[in-house]
């Protein structure tokens, strides 16, 4: 959903009206040279990186198509395989293979205990077209998605992938996930707070935020 920087910035300024004191914030002028405006557009991107990231999967939806070239590492179409993850990736919103019975959309990390039966040598313990296991790990070429595993060989191909890209403010304009917006106006308000040293106000903005993330 590509919603209009000015749009959030007069829900952002609402919110901020309705938590601090009365005639304060038009009181405040410049803050550290820049205009209450200016912060809150300086604290969007921030803000929004942060709600997406964190929010639950089913408040998520939308996305851009993963980049389809596989690297197998056993052999087309058998076995695990990795993707080689654009550079703006944020998190991922759904994944399948053509043989899988199910999409994935949550993903585990190296660090989990889980990771290291995905690369064992042993097949038998690892994911599996019913119960398939997604990983994002780090390479020195930057992230990686690898998935575990498939059984239908060679025509095995990329059913389903999608991304939230890092949020990125373009032209006026912002892509945001439609169910997240209010939340993502709320976080926005309370890192604007922050910033205006109202730490009270910031306190109930935060509340919000994370109320509408459950």
């Amino acid at each position: 959903m590509n919603v209009a920087v000015d749009d959030i910035k007069r829900k952002v300024r609402v919110a901020l009206d309705m938590n601090m004191e009365s005639g304060k914030l038009e009181a405040l002028g410049d803050v550290d040279t820049l205009s209450v405006e200016e912060i809150i557009e300086s604290k969007l991107e921030t803000a929004a990186y942060i709600v997406e990231r964190d929010a639950p999967a089913y408040l998520i939806e939308g996305g851009t198509t993963l980049p389809d070239a596989i690297e197998w590492t056993e052999g087309e179409g058998t076995g695990p395989g990795r993707i080689a993850l654009p550079s703006d990736f944020l998190r991922l919103v759904s994944f399948k293979m053509s043989d899988w019975s199910r999409s994935v959309v949550d993903v585990i990390s190296e660090q989990d205990p889980v990771y290291w039966q995905q690369v064992s040598r042993y097949s038998g313990i690892r994911g599996c077209p019913q119960k398939p296991v997604v990983a994002i790990v780090t390479d020195p070429g930057g992230l990686v998605l690898e998935f575990y595993s498939c059984t239908g060989g060679e025509g095995v191909t990329m059913e389903r992938g999608h991304y939230l890209e890092v949020p990125k403010v373009v032209d006026g304009y912002i892509e945001l996930c439609p169910r997240l917006v209010d939340a993502i106006v709320y976080y926005t308000a309370y890192l604007t707070a922050l910033a205006l040293g109202e730490a009270t106000a910031a306190q109930v903005l935060s509340a919000v935020a994370n109320d509408l993330t459950k």
